[in-house]
């Protein structure tokens, strides 16, 4: 019953537009938005001009913004669940995180992106608490992924370093999200650098160098 509800909701919400799906369509705008400006220098105004739309087709979606920050912020919690589904499939620890690695290289060629995690931190304190749940929630995930992995590599051999996993994993998504900052002002090869050193710290060898 539910799924056939869930199912119904899925096509009402589907636009009839030479089937667009147009809160699909939302939502990629908003995100575009959301890192060019921050959560709270957009209105749907600006999302309704760059998709030729009114904004009542986007309050239809939507109601509040709120709602959308939300299914934003679920989005990356989905797509961060599918990655990890995919990646665990390797058995190697250390393959999996420079698969994760991988992944900030993408922001950073994707001019210089930031990653949710930077750009929900940014603004943390001004978004609305349901927003801030959802971010808190996304960040553990990724804590947690990132502490099983750095284990598994201690573990297996792959991976050496001092101290406890989770203290790790804190230094790791620092250095990460604060290098793609810092990208930002200095060039990509600062970025490059920040791996090299996490590369040279876990294994001994530095795989990366500048691009």
């Amino acid at each position: 019953m539910l799924k056939s509800v869930v199912g119904s909701l899925s096509t009402r919400r589907r636009g009839v537009r030479g089937g667009r799906d147009t809160s699909e369509e939302i939502l990629n705008a908003a995100e575009e938005l959301l890192q060019r400006r921050g959560y709270n220098a957009f209105s749907y105004h600006h999302i309704a001009v760059q998709l030729g739309v009114r904004n009542a087709a986007i309050h239809y979606h939507f109601p509040a913004k709120e709602d959308l920050g939300v299914a934003l912020v679920k989005r990356y919690q989905q797509r961060f669940q599918q990655w990890i589904r995919t990646t665990d499939l390797v058995e190697d620890a250390w393959e999996r995180l420079q698969a994760y690695f991988k992944t900030y290289i993408d922001f950073l060629q994707a001019d210089c992106k930031c990653c949710p995690g930077g750009v929900l931190g940014t603004e943390f304190h001004a978004l609305p608490e349901a927003m801030r749940e959802e971010a808190r929630g996304l960040m553990r995930e990724n804590y947690e992924w990132m502490i099983r992995t750095l284990e598994l590599g201690r573990a297996q051999g792959s991976m050496k370093f001092s101290g406890k996993s989770d203290d790790k994993a804190v230094e790791i998504g620092a250095a990460l999200q604060g290098g793609l900052q810092i990208a930002r002002l200095a060039g990509p090869e600062r970025f490059h650098q920040v791996l090299a050193q996490l590369s040279l710290e876990l294994t001994g060898q530095s795989s990366y160098g500048a691009a």
